[in-house]
């Protein structure tokens, strides 16, 4: 880990910098780079932002894929930028997120015998490709939201749309798919209630919880076999909060695509087809990458699902 880059400016810029190395035993290897910028810096300068993207690809040298995540998914028309800049592939990320979180909520539905989630972060691309996958699935989505054009294009998917507050009252189960966190006031949730977050920060704003509220990491997966991380790797687990047994599904997405010489990105742009999705999560599985029923760092059995259940009934 290179301290320095905590430490100093270089004119307007950081330089980018190596985190740590990861490893999928004999199948890929990865290094994860900083571009050190304060959120509001990458939102609101983002051509500067793609153009230290650009230099942290460049600093690498030979390598199979780039994969984004936290907020440089988003930024810069989410990869499409960076794309123009440089030969490797780029993936955002989207098509991982979206299948751990599929995976987990379904797991979750089939547990507690819900059949309705509400879902936060529509507009995403997270959040539609998800209200899409879950709807095709056969379970009834409301996503929670405003305005005349997020609702016409939940309409064309057949989607019912209502405020975020409407929403959440009405499901015991709730998907937070946002970008930015933040978005929802922890006491409209009912007692006994599950929500599978996939927003860093968390979509639920500061204050006092009801009880037995579980938050679940909708994108959790466990460790693949073999997976090598070293002493930085390991402090690079705690500091993203991830925890020792499990990642989340963006840092597998371009590791996929090299373990499989996958030289079309998994998701790129605003839009992510949903076969894009299919195409991530066969492959991912054929490594053996799981998604993981997670709370925290800690595992969730299903059966603590269904004591909850149990409570709400």
């Amino acid at each position: 880990m290179d301290w320095g880059l905590y430490g100093k400016r270089h004119g307007r810029h950081f330089d980018p910098g190596l985190i740590c190395h990861l490893s999928m035993a004999g199948v890929a290897e990865g290094r994860v780079v900083s571009v050190p910028w304060m959120p509001h810096e990458l939102i609101e300068d983002q051509s500067s932002a793609v153009d230290e993207m650009a230099r942290a690809v460049d600093s690498l040298g030979d390598i199979q894929a780039v994969g984004l995540g936290s907020l440089l998914a988003v930024v810069g028309s989410r990869g499409e930028a960076l794309a123009r800049r440089t030969e490797v592939p780029v993936t955002s990320g989207a098509a991982a997120t979206t299948w751990a979180a599929l995976q987990n909520t379904l797991r979750v539905l089939d547990a507690s015998g819900e059949q309705s989630v509400a879902l936060l972060g529509f507009s995403g691309t997270v959040g539609e490709a998800l209200a899409t996958a879950l709807s095709d699935s056969g379970v009834r989505v409301t996503v929670g939201g405003v305005g005349a054009a997020l609702a016409r294009r939940a309409k064309g998917l057949g989607i019912e749309m209502t405020s975020i507050e409407e929403a959440v009252r009405a499901h015991r189960v709730v998907i937070g798919a946002g970008t930015t966190g933040g978005i929802v006031d922890p006491q409209v949730f009912n007692p006994d209630s599950i929500l599978l977050d996939v927003a860093l920060p968390s979509s639920l704003k500061k204050g006092p919880r009801p009880p037995g509220l579980l938050i679940l990491a909708a994108e959790a997966m466990s460790l693949p076999e073999g997976w090598g991380r070293g002493f930085w790797g390991r402090l690079y687990h705690v500091l993203a909060g991830y925890g020792p047994s499990q990642i989340f599904a963006c840092l597998a997405e371009p590791m996929v695509m090299a373990a499989h010489g996958i030289e079309k990105p998994f998701a790129q742009g605003r839009k992510l087809p949903l076969e894009q999705v299919k195409l991530f999560g066969a492959a991912a599985t054929e490594l053996g990458l799981e998604a993981r029923l997670a709370s925290g760092w800690r595992a969730v059995d299903t059966k603590r699902i269904i004591q909850i259940a149990s409570h709400s009934g």
